[in-house]
């Protein structure tokens, strides 16, 4: 099978629906409220909604009522919520089992919501619906399923860089930061570093991959200079 017609299977993969949480196990925290049971309830239903995809990732419903139950809040401010506080960044693509191109919103950062309203607001149950959603992403998050999903995600990456580093080797020439001709052997720099990046997109673009020689990789990653995500590229280049 050749390189192109294997990253289009790997990508398409890692994008896929395998599941919804509500068919995964995972441990619903313990309640102490009766109270609210009927909205404890609401956050398993919206967090069970949730999706479990090829890369590992679970996506949270982009819908505000969801969002209202985890939240204890209203759709009304849960719409302004998905709007004015959840980044682009936070929101990926992944086609669910129809075939549809959708979108969801990362749940470690519905995780994070959580945790701010549930120190910001004084209203006892709002902060006990928060309280219990948080708890339950993270026990979600810990669950054998999703971390083996997770495993086979970062392992289709693997494969996924593997393929790209190869085309660049094949088609580089010049050291990208000092112009000099590439030695026998040479390393390949990415730009986003895999060990802090989840999109895959970002990791698996081609303009992530950077020919250098071993020495100038050495002298980037050992001043620093490499690593430091204040810099542009090109302020990399002349600090080296």
């Amino acid at each position: 099978m050749k390189n192109k017609e294997r990253k289009e299977l790997i990508l398409m993969d890692l994008k896929e629906e395998k599941k919804k949480i509500e068919e995964c196990k995972y441990e619903k925290p313990k309640t102490n409220n009766l109270a609210y049971e009927e909205e404890y309830k609401k956050v398993d239903k919206a967090l069970g909604e949730s999706i479990l995809t090829g890369s590992g990732d679970i996506l949270f419903s982009t819908n505000p009522s969801n969002l209202a139950n985890v939240l204890g809040t209203n759709p009304k401010t849960a719409k302004s919520i998905i709007l004015t506080k959840i980044p682009d960044s936070s929101k990926k693509n992944y086609t669910d089992k129809e075939g549809n191109e959708k979108i969801g919103i990362s749940l470690p950062k519905i995780q994070e919501l959580t945790g701010e309203f549930q120190s910001s607001t004084k209203d006892i149950k709002m902060t006990e619906i928060c309280a219990y959603a948080n708890k339950s992403i993270a026990n979600i998050l810990d669950s054998s399923e999703v971390k083996a999903q997770r495993e086979l995600g970062r392992d289709n990456v693997k494969c996924l860089d593997n393929i790209n580093k190869e085309e660049v080797r094949k088609k580089s020439e010049k050291d990208a930061i000092t112009g000099e001709k590439l030695d026998k052997e040479f390393d390949i720099h990415h730009l986003t570093p895999q060990s802090t990046e989840t999109d895959v997109n970002k990791i698996t673009d081609k303009k992530n991959y950077i020919p250098v020689n071993k020495d100038t990789h050495s002298i980037g990653h050992s001043s620093e200079i490499l690593d430091d995500s204040s810099l542009t590229f090109e302020e990399k280049k002349e600090k080296l």
